[in-house]
């Protein structure tokens, strides 16, 4: 389930961002080091665009989300995070470049959104027993 819902929520940033593209096929492989993310910020970073585009389609599924917001949302996600779309775009290709890397990137990217995730009495009282 862990492995579809990270092809879903790839699938949907890509989506999201599919209008803007590096510009040359050079870029697509390396990047100035002043303009690559850090990993662990590149991880936090996607965590919060995932709850971001998960929050989006729970509006859109109630019929309650206008285009500007969704807009507006990242605009602010990025500035928190001081960073530009074309940056992250570019370093989403950059990082993807290294599919182990990226894969174990991942993981901790799904870990961390699993942990955020409200646990069920009967999972917590499992959970509890094994203590």
């Amino acid at each position: 389930m862990r492995l579809f819902a990270s092809y879903i929520l790839t699938f949907l940033l890509f989506a999201l961002f599919s209008c803007s593209q590096p510009d040359t096929a050079d870029q697509l492989v390396s990047l100035p080091s002043d303009s690559i993310i850090p990993e662990k910020t590149m991880i936090a970073l996607l965590v919060d665009v995932h709850l971001l585009e998960g929050g989006m389609m729970v509006q859109r599924n109630k019929g309650q989300q206008d285009l500007q917001w969704g807009g507006e949302a990242y605009r602010k996600l990025f500035l928190r995070y001081h960073v530009k779309k074309n940056q992250f775009i570019k370093n989403m290709v950059y990082y993807q470049g290294n599919p182990k890397n990226y894969s174990r990137m991942y993981d901790t990217v799904l870990a961390r959104i699993d942990k955020l995730r409200p646990q069920s009495k009967d999972k917590k009282q499992d959970s509890d027993k094994g203590k």
